[in-house]
């Protein structure tokens, strides 16, 4: 099996020559495909064991600090842990809800009142096993928001936001 640093380096050399390219060591550093994944992976990972760690950070407090964006206001209710103030991209979705954001039942942004740029991104992840050979599931969805939007004060704010 070869080695896909080697091989974007050749493919480079055959493209580009042998101009020198940032640092001597670039080379060394350079990720594969499966490296990346993996890599972000475990990002989304810790972002989503976060979460589950913290529950009140993702909820819209009474008293919120001066320029909280206003949630939406419905959202998907999964079983045993309530509502969350978001849409699954596509069914079917761990929630078992046909409310989602392919079939235009759901919202793609998190944020009422807002206007600017939105991504949204699924990816349909896939299995392994644990050390004790249980078959375990991962996917993503995540977006980004960046513009304008009301705050529960009422006063418009500028702002860019991750959802993982």
């Amino acid at each position: 099996m070869s080695d896909p640093e080697l091989d974007f380096m050749a493919v480079w050399e055959a493209e580009v020559g042998e101009r020198p390219v940032g640092h001597s060591h670039f080379w060394e550093r350079a990720l594969s495909r499966r490296q990346l994944v993996a890599r972000g992976a475990g990002l989304a990972g810790v972002a989503m064991s976060s979460a589950f760690a913290w529950p009140g950070v993702g909820l819209a407090a009474s008293r919120a600090p001066a320029g909280a964006p206003r949630p939406i206001p419905r959202g998907t209710t999964i079983d045993g842990l309530g509502l969350f103030h978001f849409y699954f991209p596509t069914a079917p979705n761990p929630a078992g809800s046909n409310d989602v954001i392919a079939n235009g039942h759901g919202d793609p942004s998190t944020i009422t009142d807002f206007n600017g740029f939105l991504g949204v991104g699924e990816f349909a992840g896939g299995t392994g096993k644990d050390q004790n050979g249980r078959t375990l599931y991962w996917a993503a969805d995540v977006r980004f928001m960046d513009g304008e939007y009301v705050d529960l004060n009422g006063r418009h704010q500028q702002g860019a936001f991750a959802f993982v």
